[in-house]
């Protein structure tokens, strides 16, 4: 094994030099300096198995080294040696290779089916339209219910040194009009973070998770507060909130309508589905591809 690495490393440092991460031939490299050199780009084979400059080259990322490029490369070669003389290795010493071939199989076919189906949702499947949308919303109300709280308001973060801290505190705090405006054009200069919210719904957890703060019970919290400003680790944390629904309370629509959206489209790719599966029978019936022997699906419960 080491002798067959060894081989492999001299063999290939020509090819990695005049590759460049991309090129697959080379003017400049010593073919007769190097014994077992492939015009084909073939490196290394075992067996009827073989690996090629190109195949490496396609798995080095752009933008590294030639050091790190070559690194790489003998790292990709030896892996692939090792994978290819082990794998027969094992294939004549492990049993029942029978099974682990119908299980390899099976797996195959499983991704097949499972890409075959994935596009064919993507190809047929139109994004709902406000319509079906809204009839969906009105019929199952009971089901859409907030698990979380939601809020409107307005959230910055910025270093606890910032110029005009007090201004920018007073400004969240009141967060009318006129100081929204001043906190936009002279507060936001240091902010790390700003997200303005006062005219859309907003899932709880999108932001308290970007606060490092023990908020407790959600629904408690944005009952009972407006104003959180918090320090932690040099950064200052402000949100105002101006409106709240708890847990518990009809869906807004712009928290409804991308799952109503996902629902739609679910239900009509189970469709798709089940009318490309009475086809596939019929067809496959028609042509004599399929046949029941001791089994009639007709006739069964």
């Amino acid at each position: 094994m080491h002798l067959i690495k060894a081989h492999i490393h001299r063999i290939m440092m020509p090819a990695l030099l005049c590759m460049g991460l991309a090129a697959t031939s080379c003017s400049g490299a010593d073919k007769d300096d190097d014994a077992g050199y492939d015009s084909t780009g073939i490196l290394v084979m075992v067996g009827d198995s073989a690996i090629s400059t190109p195949e490496v080259a396609n798995r080095i990322p752009s933008g590294i080294s030639p050091v790190d490029s070559a690194a790489m490369a003998r790292a990709i070669v030896d892996g692939w040696i090792e994978r290819q003389l082990l794998t027969d290795i094992a294939s004549q010493n492990v049993e029942d290779m029978e099974k682990i071939d119908r299980m390899v199989e099976d797996y195959r076919k499983k991704l097949i089916i499972a890409t075959y189906r994935r596009n064919l949702r993507r190809s047929h499947i139109a994004d709902a339209d406000k319509k079906r949308i809204n009839e969906y919303y009105q019929a199952n109300k009971d089901d859409l219910i907030l698990e979380m709280p939601v809020i409107k308001g307005l959230y910055v973060k910025l270093p606890a040194d910032a110029d005009r801290l007090s201004d920018i505190r007073r400004w969240i705090q009141t967060a009318t009009p006129d100081a929204i405006d001043a906190l936009e054009k002279y507060g936001l200069k240091d902010a790390i973070e700003y997200s303005f919210f006062q005219q859309r719904w907003t899932d709880w957890a999108t932001i308290s998770r970007q606060i490092p703060y023990n908020f407790g019970n959600p629904d408690t919290f944005v009952q009972n507060r407006r104003n959180l400003i918090t320090t932690h680790r040099g950064i200052t944390y402000m949100l105002h909130i101006s409106e709240s629904l708890p847990s518990g309370s009809p869906m807004p629509r712009e928290i409804a309508d991308p799952i109503i959206m996902e629902r739609l489209e679910t239900l009509r790719g189970d469709a798709l589905e089940k009318e490309m599966m009475g086809n596939i029978y019929q067809q496959a019936l028609k042509e004599g591809k399929l046949k029941f022997i001791n089994y009639n699906p007709a006739k069964e419960k």
